[in-house]
């Protein structure tokens, strides 16, 4: 059990308690002993507080929360134990089927081998001109957890469970009682058949009665055929299920239409309802000399499911599908999420270091998904994801232009900030995937891994796990700063060669101090930032000449008599507020003010900050339309050159106004 988990609201109990105290350990277990061997769960452990999750949509619709239901942790030992205990004896047995069923199952990564399979048929019927019919079944509106007793029961009898273990499932879903809790109110304890740790295996089993039916010769060859590397026939595929998800792929519509009758059939048995609004068709067929899409027509109580578009993908345990396999959507997906979440991030008011934080912790994460489940090619992450994230970074950071990341991106031992690119957490996903493929207990699985082992999907099957992916990535890095640090000093080793030495004398201590010095001016660490904070403001080029453009400019325009001038941090705060303070203000009589801010940087990037200054005073300036007839800003862009860009042009302008003669502008 998970430390992080919420206690339940009725006892206030965290399993921390249990976790680091060895007495309340051995008091459950005796609790727990005596609840086994009487096969009567205690009625205190059967109460439980439901809370509602947003999903997504509106709020006001109780449709779009997931109840999720926080119990009392001896109730979440005991149901472990019964669940675990119930679990060996259907897999010592063989009573289960995992080829099949693939969710609730431990040690087996059933998403990202079904995914995986499914790819990989469709590649097939495309790429040979096969035909396929594809049925997707999602979620059927009724689960394990609210079917009638005598259902659960049936099923526990059909899969041979002694009695002892009926008695006690029999006794823990007697008189459950829940009551939701939201911000507004808490409802009275309704008895209901709710979810805990046992739900998932209940559910399995009793989907299993169906998996053992469709196993039988007569719907076992509906399903698509494929031949091994020799032409051997192998058996063919047509169930897919993860927990309340199932695909059903067949060779021929009709095929696809016999399973789902007999599917409904089921379903009608075990009181589910099929969600046909969820649930979509796709079609491959070979035309002439090409394999095309189509729209199937397959019907589920006498309803037309839904069909894919021509050209649209479809969504199947979140992997997009489509008739070329482009991974288009995704790429879409994962960029915006990636751009989305990097620009909320930059918007709120913590340090830098924070940020990097949010980054490595949060914003690869909810990317990472995308990168295991589906074939996003490495290029387009190093293009399209890296440039993005490497430009927050030098952001955050305030790295310069000139300043290279491979610092940053050695760890913390190596005197870097321990980040990683979402190129580096892309090959780490796909290893993952990789080894889930190989290292499958399924030997369709393990085929499959050896039948997608080519050129592309070979640069990830040299990695062994995610670490070795890290330090690989880390040692490039730490290689390429090791080669500019060396050609930095062969610049030196030549001056001494044909130098006097009087001259090597000289450069000797600024030779010893350069390493150092570039690390220093590349990144800001804390043994440095005192003596960045006390000289910078000072002597650093961009803020000296900033400074004194600011006070000249400042001082010609005290002369002028008709107008008010707020120069300096406090100053024009008196008018704009505390979030912007722009460098000059000045007033006129006629009711006219002028806002003049100073851009200094670098001499390519002057009308880049122009444009990025202008929109960051354009909320000002609205504002101050309200109080002033005119309200016009000047960006004065300076460089080593001078003062000059097309915004210059409106400085000019502005000293016109003030009645400077042409020989002081």
């Amino acid at each position: 059990m998970k430390p992080s988990g919420s206690p339940c609201p009725l006892d206030q109990i965290s399993i921390i308690c249990f976790k680091r105290c060895p007495y309340l350990r051995s008091y459950l277990t005796e609790i727990i002993h005596a609840a086994w061997s009487c096969g009567v769960v205690p009625s205190e452990w059967k109460k439980a507080c439901t809370i509602l999750i947003h999903k997504k949509g509106e709020t006001a619709n109780p449709a779009n929360f997931r109840p999720i239901t926080l119990e009392s942790v001896p109730l979440k030992v005991f149901t472990s134990c019964l669940r675990n205990r119930t679990f060996q004896f259907l897999a010592e047995n063989n009573y289960i089927e995992q080829n099949i069923q693939k969710g609730f199952t431990p040690k087996l990564s059933g998403t990202l081998e079904h995914t995986a399979q499914l790819a990989h048929i469709i590649n097939k019927a495309r790429v040979k001109q096969r035909t396929i019919t594809y049925h997707n079944t999602i979620r059927s509106q009724k689960c394990i957890r609210r079917s009638p007793p005598n259902i659960i029961y049936e099923d526990l009898q059909y899969h041979h469970i002694p009695d002892h273990i009926k008695n006690l499932v029999s006794s823990l879903y007697t008189d459950f009682q829940t009551s939701i809790i939201t911000e507004q109110f808490n409802t009275s304890f309704i008895t209901v058949l709710k979810g805990d740790c046992l739900s998932p295996l209940l559910f399995n089993m009793s989907f299993n009665t169906f998996i053992q039916h469709i196993k039988s010769e007569k719907y076992r060859q509906l399903g698509f055929w494929k031949s091994s590397e020799n032409g051997t026939p192998l058996n063919p595929l047509h169930w897919f299920q993860f927990a309340d998800d199932a695909a059903v792929v067949s060779g021929q519509e009709k095929e696809n239409q016999m399973l789902l009758n007999c599917f409904t059939i089921w379903c009608q048995w075990a009181q589910m309802i099929i969600r046909v609004d969820k649930c979509s068709t796709f079609g491959i067929r070979k035309q002439v000399t090409k394999s095309i899409q189509y729209l199937p027509k397959l019907f589920i109580n006498n309803c037309l499911v839904p069909r894919v578009e021509l050209g649209k993908s479809f969504r199947y345990l979140s992997r997009h599908f489509d008739f070329n396999m482009s991974d288009e959507d995704h790429k879409s997906e994962v960029y915006d999420t990636l751009t989305n979440i990097l620009n909320e991030i930059d918007d709120l008011p913590l340090h830098p270091k924070n940020k990097i934080l949010l980054y490595s912790r949060y914003v690869l994460s909810k990317i990472s998904w995308h990168f295991t489940v589906s074939d996003i090619g490495k290029t387009w992450v190093n293009d399209k994801l890296d440039s993005i994230a490497s430009t927050y970074i030098r952001k955050w950071l305030e790295l310069p232009i000139s300043a290279t990341l491979s610092n940053v991106l050695l760890p913390h031992n190596k005197f870097g900030l321990n980040i990683i690119l979402p190129s580096t957490k892309f090959l780490q996903c796909q290893t993952v995937s990789r080894k889930a493929l190989k290292s499958s207990p399924n030997e369709a699985i393990n085929n499959l891994w050896k039948d997608t082992s080519n050129h592309k999907n070979v640069q990830y099957d040299k990695y062994k796990n995610t670490k070795d992916v890290l330090n690989t990535i880390r040692k490039q890095h730490e290689d390429k700063l090791q080669h500019h640090l060396i050609s930095q000093g062969s610049f030196f080793s030549n001056i001494i060669k044909h130098s006097t030495l009087s001259f090597n004398s000289i450069w000797s201590s600024v030779q010893s101090k350069l390493p150092k010095n570039i690390f220093n001016f590349t990144i800001r660490i804390t043994s440095s930032r005192r003596r960045w904070m006390q000289y910078l403001p000072n002597e650093g080029r961009f803020t000296w000449r900033h400074d004194s453009v600011l006070n000249f400019t400042a001082s010609i325009l005290k002369s002028v008599n008709h107008c008010n001038l707020y120069a300096g941090y406090i100053s024009p705060s008196v008018i704009t507020g505390d979030e912007l303070r722009p460098d000059l203000l000045i007033t006129l009589e006629n009711k006219c003010i002028y806002i003049l801010e100073f851009t200094v940087g670098f001499e390519s990037n002057l009308l880049t900050n122009a444009t990025r200054k202008r929109q960051k005073y354009q909320d000002l300036i609205n504002e101050q339309l309200k109080n002033y007839e005119k309200v016009k800003f000047v960006n004065l862009s300076i460089s080593s050159l001078g003062v000059f860009s097309h915004p210059s042009l409106d400085f000019t302008e502005m000293l016109k106004d003030l009645k400077f003669d042409k020989q002081c502008r």
